[in-house]
């Protein structure tokens, strides 16, 4: 089997523990399958303005699937070439949900990160997860003052939406408000301090046939590594699939393959195995 293809995950595979860095391994294997004419896609859950500086800058690197699924992008023309977006106004009936209360949401939009100005004057930092610290420090973000009135009139749609360190007292109530509107489906599971949400119909194998139809591969060509439960799909369906050595049993079961994990160089060990 001749493979032309593979997705790449991010967070657990690409990345280290960290993640923020690209090993000088990971990226040699990355930089060796591109010379070699292989189509390396990132297939991760982030927005693609929250990718490392690493990755974004890496000749070579053109098509990539990011939140989950809900864009799929070509860097090159700066065209998107699939999505699935919380159309603008069921995200402004949600935001209204969530602003005015303190929280620290990232709304993922138009390829980068949307804040409520509120919280952002000043940011509390310890409300941001430690990988992305980077990308608020150097205030990447476009805050604004009423999410729910901004994407309303601006009739942009929402790719997902992170909510981190809910307050305990705020947990319930918040995840029963926006799961009641029927609008997402959540990828974080249950109520906690920590929410993550897409549009109701999203499906990653969706973006990633977008990709493939403009490269003319089949996924029978195509090799998938990941770490996590939102893997498996692509994982499955495409000719080789590739379980990280720190994945859980589950999604090693669903593979064809386990390396090393990620923080062993597992991506450049299957890389140099498989397509190298």
């Amino acid at each position: 089997m001749q493979l032309r293809a593979v997705f790449v995950d991010m967070d657990g595979t690409l990345l280290g523990n960290g993640q923020v860095a690209v090993s000088v391994p990971n990226m040699r294997a990355v930089q060796a399958a591109i010379r070699k004419g292989v189509h390396v896609i990132c297939c991760t859950g982030r927005v693609y303005d929250m990718l490392p500086p690493q990755v974004l800058t890496q000749e070579g690197l053109r098509y990539f699937v990011t939140a989950h699924g809900a864009r799929a992008y070509d860097a090159v023309e700066d065209r998107t070439l699939y999505e699935d977006l919380i159309p603008c106004d069921e995200a402004s009936a949600i935001l209204k949900i969530t602003e005015g209360k303190g929280l620290y949401n990232e709304i993922a939009a138009d390829k980068t990160i949307f804040l409520e100005k509120a919280v952002t004057e000043p940011l509390d930092l310890s409300l941001v997860p430690l990988h992305h610290l980077w990308y608020v420090r150097d205030e990447r973000y476009t805050a604004v003052e009423s999410p729910a009135a901004y994407f309303l009139e601006n009739r942009l749609g929402v790719e997902k939406m992170n909510l981190y360190n809910i307050p305990a007292s705020l947990q319930e109530d918040i995840y029963e408000k926006i799961t009641a509107t029927g609008f997402i489906i959540h990828t974080r599971p249950g109520a906690g301090a920590n929410l993550e949400f897409s549009h109701r119909t999203l499906s990653k194998l969706r973006a990633t046939d977008a990709v493939l139809a403009q490269l003319g591969v089949s996924y029978a060509e195509c090799m998938a590594i990941g770490d996590s439960a939102s893997d498996v799909e692509i994982i499955q369906k495409c000719g080789l699939g590739v379980a990280m050595g720190n994945a859980p049993d589950g999604v090693k079961a669903a593979a064809d393959a386990v390396t090393a994990p990620n923080t062993e160089d597992g991506l450049a060990k299957a890389f140099e195995k498989y397509l190298l």
